[in-house]
């Protein structure tokens, strides 16, 4: 993990709550008009980003290890290895997930999740 980039607490959040199956507090860290792309599927608003917050990560019992952090400009960017009861012939493994988060006024803007 790259020791030099602070994360910012709206992205740690995410981690605790998505960790921790803190569903309530997991959709509060987003902005009423935040984007998350997963492998290129739009979720756009908080209503859709919580419903797709429950199919696909509290119901399957997600939990990441972050590997590393890095920052570019307004982008966050961490590289996490997920486990969970989900279909892990679909992702290789290890599976690791690139997530670019955009953070603005204390809430998540946009999340991007892509493979590694």
């Amino acid at each position: 993990m790259n020791q030099h980039v602070t994360m910012p607490i709206e992205v740690q959040e995410y981690y605790n709550a998505v960790n921790q199956y803190q569903p309530e507090a997991f959709i509060e860290l987003f902005a009423a008009g935040a984007t998350v792309r997963d492998n290129g599927q739009a979720i756009e608003g908080k209503e859709a980003i919580q419903v797709w917050g429950e199919a696909a990560l509290f119901s399957a019992k997600v939990r990441y290890t972050i590997m590393e952090i890095a920052e570019a400009g307004d982008t966050v960017t961490v590289t996490a290895e997920m486990e969970g009861e989900f279909n892990k012939n679909r992702v290789p493994a290890p599976q690791l997930f690139r997530h670019e988060f955009k953070v603005h006024a204390g809430k998540i803007s946009s999340l991007n999740i892509t493979l590694k």
